[in-house]
């Protein structure tokens, strides 16, 4: 049997009903009414290890109407549909890593890329959920509704989502090797739009917010030189560091 499970984030409104269409696409939701002809029309079939297809949805109206683009791949006997999005832009960082790095590579980064990494990079992320003690901060925040009623049947532990805080935020690179090294991660994946989750990257690693500069990830956001790691790969929205 297979196992579909959705884990929300702070886009989930949008995304889960952008979800619900792709029932239509498959051609299994209730009510199609263009049958199987248009199956392919909104679909990017990338294949790969977890036979990934990627789904171009309109959400919003008028103004606001935006595509965003979903994920939907297989791992053992589940089908994951996220609702981490995987815009265009951060392709070119994920075709790096899935052919510059070995395929058992670990990567550590903010949860929101861990399926992204996954199903398209075919790398393993350290942790590609929240943990439920930072719903309140993140998802709770967005839907407008508490976190106890947010089925998240896939958080990661604290602990781990609280390591991977540390490590970003660490002042001293020695201590985001560390917890690297702990997890077995050998490459560190930053993306701009880190700079927009700090508040919640501070919350998770116990710390008020504040600003990033002098921080491992504030330095990694603009490509700087970090004690203990090679700068592998850079352009306007993505930075990969591997450990030296």
């Amino acid at each position: 049997m297979t196992d579909t499970r959705y884990v929300l984030t702070g886009l989930g409104i949008l995304i889960i009903c952008a979800i619900i269409s792709i029932n239509y696409l498959d051609g299994t939701g209730y009510g199609n009414p263009d049958g199987p002809g248009n199956i392919d029309e909104n679909v990017e079939r990338i294949g790969g290890r977890y036979d990934l297809e990627l789904v171009t949805e309109e959400v919003g109206h008028g103004t606001a109407a935006r595509e965003i683009t979903l994920m939907r791949y297989t791992r053992g006997n589940r089908t994951i549909i996220p609702d981490q999005t995987l815009p265009r832009s951060m392709r070119p960082g994920l075709d790096w890593l899935h052919r510059n790095t070995p395929p058992d590579a670990h990567v550590l980064s903010w949860w929101d890329y861990g399926h992204a990494i996954r199903a398209y990079g075919e790398r393993e992320p350290v942790i590609d959920a929240p943990s439920r003690e930072l719903l309140p901060v993140t998802v709770s925040k967005y839907l407008g509704m508490p976190a106890d009623d947010i089925i998240c049947p896939d958080c990661v532990p604290h602990a781990l989502v609280r390591d991977v805080a540390d490590a970003l935020l660490a002042y001293d690179p020695a201590d985001t090797r560390t917890v690297m090294k702990v997890h077995g991660a050998g490459y560190l994946y930053v993306h701009a739009e880190d700079a927009a989750k700090a508040d919640a990257i501070f919350i998770a690693a116990g710390r008020e917010p504040g600003p990033v500069k002098g921080t491992v990830l504030g330095d990694a956001f603009v490509g700087a030189r970090i004690d203990g790691f090679w700068l592998v790969y850079s352009d306007p929205v993505t930075h990969i560091y591997e450990l030296a």
